[in-house]
Order: C-alpha cells, then structure tokens, then sequence
C-alpha cells in the first residue's frame, strides 16, 4: 500500500488525541494487539470491517485517516456504511463505468469484482484505494459513508 506510511502517522495522531496506546486501541476495535502494532509501524494495513470500525471509531475520513487528504473533515457526520458489494453496484453505474471496464480498462481482477459485486469477498484497504481512483471518487464515498 503505497499510503501505509501516511496511515500510520494519522493513525498514531488519532490515537495521541485520544490518549490511546496499541492494546487500548485493540480492545475497542476487537483486534489483537500485534494487529495495531504492525498498523503504527507500517508494516499492513487493516482488513475491511477493522478498517471500518476504526473509521467509525475516530469518527474521521477515510481519505483522511488514509493520507490521500489533509482535509480532516471535522465534525462532519457520516453514514454506516451499506454492504459493500450493494454499494460498489451504485457507484459503478453512478460513474459510468462497468464491470468490464474495470477489469480490461483498469486491470482488476474479473474475479475479484465478481466477488465484490456478490459479497463473497470483501476487497483490501488497497483495493478500496484503487477502486476509488480507478472510479474517480473520494474513498468515502466509494463505501457509502458520504453522499
């Protein structure tokens, strides 16, 4: 993830603001603390629901806590996300794009959509970067937290 840096630094400012160490922050989220410990140090990103949980948590952007804004959006309410896979089928029509065009125009994997549009799968905070660029679209607004 070419952000992970970015997200770790806003992570660890979040945290401060908050007054919360590694286990602290695992405990709200329902994680291990060897997860928020390889978060802080860049080494991964979370997976889909612990991403949202902190999202919801911090109550901050996406596109904030990810580095790709340094807008912070204060006090700015956002929506529960709806199931992604619903939310990824209005927002390819809402764009214009197409299953196809994001597989042969973009270079997802076909069956990787297939698995985002069916809900077998949930894509990676990477994929959901990629996703949003690939659609032009603010990463919020790809998971539905913002109309």
């Amino acid at each position: 993830m070419n952000n992970l840096s970015k997200f770790s630094l806003r992570l660890k400012e979040l945290m401060d603001e908050r007054g919360l160490n590694a286990p602290a922050l695992a405990k709200i989220l329902g994680t291990d603390r060897t997860n928020i410990t390889r978060y802080l140090r860049g080494e991964r990103a979370p997976q889909y629901n612990g991403f949202i949980k902190m999202l919801e948590y911090f109550e901050c952007s996406a596109d904030y806590l990810l580095g790709l804004t340094d807008i912070t959006r204060d006090g700015v309410k956002f929506s529960t996300p709806p199931p992604f896979c619903e939310r990824l089928r209005e927002v390819i029509k809402f764009c214009g794009s197409s299953q196809y065009k994001l597989e042969y125009e973009k270079g997802f994997s076909g069956s990787a959509i297939y698995n985002w549009l069916t809900g077998k799968k949930l894509p990676s905070v990477e994929n959901i970067i990629a996703l949003a660029k690939s659609l032009d679209c603010t990463v919020d607004f790809l998971l539905g937290r913002e109309n």
